[in-house]
């Protein structure tokens, strides 16, 4: 086994918060901590997953760090799921969702000392095919309105002002977006929903409550189904997911499952927050599991 030394740093240039002395930051106090941390940044979309992919395979790092959001996360997990090396996240995203979901410290030192550490658990990450191809996701996936936003937030946007570009989206989509009906089988019972989010944690949007507890470390998802008839109603859903009322909100409902399949065509879908088409779509859990630097359970610091 590779002794906790070598660190590659992959850094996303294009994440929403993207700060180069954030980044040496993190590779000072690295060195401080006695590892050896390397710094490469993705040149384009899918880069990072090579980079993990190939980092792996040679066996010469314990630790392979995405510093970036969490779509950044994703193509850097997608190179590891299935090998021993350890990811590590450096939140510099817009959202951060899974940084907050499984309280990886934000601040520079802290989270070089969590490296240090050597702490990691196992994780279990979800799949999602289409027919443009497959993507592996860490967080969630969605298929109908929470897509759509996704789909229609400004890059340029999310750079300059952060998370508040996605409010700008949902309002635009709130007036633009036509609710549509579909079937969605979850282990192969059909339900009836207008979106459906399938999510590996409790978090949605940073730090809002999405459901009570988060499956990422167990072979299940937790899947949300949103049935909603007009845009009152969608409006109301949208409110009581920040509130924290989303479970109390009528025309939702959670179930859990290992397998959701929309069979409609043309529905946007996104996962960890990047756009991945439209259906239909198959999700299933990851054959693989990701082994994550993360503080123990009992005692995470935030």
């Amino acid at each position: 086994m590779v002794s906790i030394k070598n660190v590659l740093v992959i850094t996303n240039p294009a994440a929403g918060h993207h700060n180069p002395s954030s980044i040496a930051r993190f590779v000072r106090h690295l060195r401080h901590a006695g590892l050896h941390p390397t710094v490469v940044p993705t040149r384009y979309r899918g880069h990072a997953t090579i980079l993990a992919r190939d980092a792996a395979a040679g066996g010469c790092y314990s630790h392979i760090v995405a510093a970036g959001g969490d779509g950044t996360i994703a193509e850097v997990a997608a190179g590891l799921a299935g090998t021993s090396a350890i990811l590590g996240i450096l939140p510099l995203g817009s959202a951060n969702v899974l940084a907050h979901e499984l309280r990886i410290p934000f601040d520079p030192a802290r989270n070089a000392e969590l490296i240090r550490g050597g702490h990691a658990a196992t994780l279990w990450p979800g799949t999602l095919h289409t027919p443009a191809g497959s993507h592996l996701f860490v967080q969630m996936a969605s298929i109908g309105f929470d897509a759509h936003i996704v789909h229609t937030t400004s890059t340029r946007l999310k750079a300059r002002i952060g998370r508040a570009a996605y409010a700008v989206s949902t309002l635009s989509s709130l007036a633009r977006y036509r609710l549509t009906a579909f079937t969605v089988m979850i282990d192969d019972v059909p339900y009836r929903a207008t979106t459906v989010i399938v999510s590996k944690g409790s978090l949605y949007a940073g730090k809002y409550r999405l459901t009570r507890h988060s499956a990422h470390q167990h072979n299940r998802f937790s899947v949300i189904l949103f049935d909603m008839s007009d845009r009152m109603t969608l409006a109301r859903t949208i409110l009581s997911l920040f509130l924290g009322r989303i479970e109390r909100q009528k025309g939702t409902r959670t179930v859990t499952a290992t397998t959701v399949h929309v069979p409609a065509a043309a529905l946007p879908i996104q996962s960890d927050g990047d756009a991945k088409g439209s259906s239909p779509v198959h999700l299933a859990l990851s054959p693989s599991p990701l082994r994550v630097a993360m503080p123990p359970l009992t005692a995470r610091a935030g």
